[in-house]
């Protein structure tokens, strides 16, 4: 494929406090070129439930029905000190996310470890989808849900926000 994703809109986020234990756990570093591509939903930092995945799945599949653009969730235990930027580009470029004359694949990459999400967009939609609007859809849409802890509510809702601007 040769898409190349440039949108990105990074922003960190706290989430909400956790017991001391669960904050001291190690997340497993695993790189982009390892991360296999399961589907729309690819959870490799297992912060979903199956019902879920199969949620999200049922409104991207939605999505790209209507509006034949792509788009995929990514998470990951931890970045292993990566920039997400390039983390999300590699994963979007690796996987084929979108179609390669339209160019309109996108990814949400979310990092809990570190606390980061991204929107990387196709550079076909980069009229629709500007930083701005990325921006926006992360701070004003995301992230509240993100600092209480719904990980889950914060990704369907940036979904929707997504479809609606699509």
């Amino acid at each position: 494929m040769t898409t190349v994703l440039r949108l990105a809109v990074v922003i960190g986020f706290a989430l909400a406090p956790v017991a001391a234990a669960d904050a001291r756990v190690p997340a497993r570093t695993v790189a982009p070129s390892k991360v296999a591509y399961v589907g729309r939903v690819t959870d490799a930092a297992d912060i979903l439930v199956a019902s879920q995945r199969i949620s999200l799945d049922r409104d991207l599949t939605r999505i790209q029905v209507r509006t034949k653009a792509q788009i995929v969730v990514a998470t990951v235990p931890t970045l292993g000190g990566r920039d997400i930027a390039g983390y999300a580009r590699d994963l979007g470029n690796r996987w084929g996310i979108g179609d390669d004359r339209r160019d309109d694949g996108i990814v949400i990459l979310l990092a809990p470890n570190e606390q980061l999400v991204r929107i990387a967009v196709g550079e076909g939609l980069d009229k629709i989808l500007t930083d701005e609007v990325c921006q926006q859809i992360i701070n004003e849409v995301m992230l509240p849900e993100f600092r209480e802890g719904r990980l889950y509510e914060g990704l369907t809702s940036g979904i929707a926000a997504l479809n609606a601007r699509l």
